[in-house]
């Protein structure tokens, strides 16, 4: 079994700082929750897969994704990376261990208010090993509309939208899905190739191709503007 990371993208409204990485933050708009300070999540950014790759903390102490701008692996986080002169207002991509273990009154849901999209639309995953090691898998809302052996015509909804009444696909392109695409597996890919296997689901796309599609980010929280990959 391979060892991985996987991330769940919340939105972040900072609302305390602790340290220069540690803060508390809400996942929803504080103004609609009083500003209520019990409901903050906290989340050290710092312990990110980068500190990991620095040997400084083990895969088990992760809590976020790398920030956007780390320059060899750039992750979705966008909060931060120092406070107090970091994002205040943007996404956190918790691990997603750390969001099973928040107490029920704070765990926010997956998919926030205001967003019509399935759930692994703002997951990642990162491989620590394996056949997959150093890859990093986003998910989309996808289609597959033609194929030719293990390459499928692919059409791709932008991410955080796969639910939006009448929303078009972002593009439709051809791709070899063992090269480009997390093999299928239960909660991540579940669309592929071949007779009998669903041809409209979820499909994570490594780093690289997305980047290449030029796909954007979900919109985190969702009133933000979109970032390109």
């Amino acid at each position: 079994m391979s060892t991985r990371s996987i991330f769940y993208g919340l939105p972040a409204y900072v609302g305390t700082m602790t340290g220069q990485t540690q803060c508390g933050f809400w996942p929803v708009d504080p103004a609609t929750i009083d500003w209520n300070p019990a409901l903050l999540i906290s989340v050290n950014i710092a312990k990110n897969p980068q500190a990991v790759r620095n040997g400084l903390i083990g895969v088990s102490a992760i809590e976020a994704d790398d920030y956007i701008t780390n320059p060899t692996y750039p992750g979705m986080t966008s909060i931060g990376p120092m406070f107090p002169d970091g994002t205040t207002v943007g996404a956190c991509y918790y691990q997603s261990a750390h969001y099973d273990a928040l107490p029920p009154l704070i765990r926010p849901p997956r998919v926030p208010v205001g967003m019509l999209c399935h759930d692994y639309e703002l997951e990642t995953v990162w491989y620590w090993d394996g056949t997959l090691a150093n890859r990093r898998f986003h998910g989309f809302y996808a289609q597959i509309v033609a194929e030719k052996g293990t390459q499928a015509q692919c059409s791709i909804y932008p991410a955080g939208k796969g639910l939006v009444p009448d929303q078009q696909p972002a593009g439709t392109w051809w791709l070899n899905l063992p090269t480009v695409a997390h093999p299928l597996e239960t909660g991540f890919t579940t669309i592929w190739t071949g007779t009998g296997n669903p041809k409209i689901g979820a499909l994570f796309l490594d780093h690289p191709t997305v980047m290449h599609l030029a796909l954007d980010k979900p919109k985190l929280p969702p009133t933000q503007g979109a970032d390109l990959f």
